[in-house]
């Protein structure tokens, strides 16, 4: 599914909104799991899929979400926030505090 966004992105007709949209990745939870998906997708986005789409990297978005006011809540304080500055130096958005509300063909709300 990630690489047929990339596909998609890649049409030359589509309007610059869609395509930022299409390359919109949003991860909602920042536990263990959460977090080291993001860090995988990140990965996979910025070291594979650009290889392919190099035109694309301008537009691609990442966006952790977290209710709570940290990451990696059941982690040493010291870990988490370390992680969490390693996320931000990879240009990854977090939103802390930040609870999802509804989530929408296009768009996620949240509060």
């Amino acid at each position: 599914r990630i690489v047929e966004c990339f596909e998609r992105a890649s049409n030359y007709t589509i309007p610059v909104v869609q395509r930022d949209r299409l390359l919109s990745f949003i991860v909602v939870g920042g536990g263990p799991t959460s977090c080291e998906f993001m860090s995988e997708l990140h990965d996979f986005v910025t070291k594979d899929v650009v290889k392919w789409y190099p035109e694309l990297a301008p537009h691609i978005k990442l966006t952790l979400v977290e209710a709570g006011p940290g990451i990696l809540g059941s982690f040493d304080k010291a870990l988490s926030e370390y992680y969490l500055e390693k996320l931000r130096e990879m240009d990854i958005d977090v939103k802390l505090s930040t609870a999802v509300s509804a989530i929408e063909e296009r768009y996620v709300d949240g509060e």
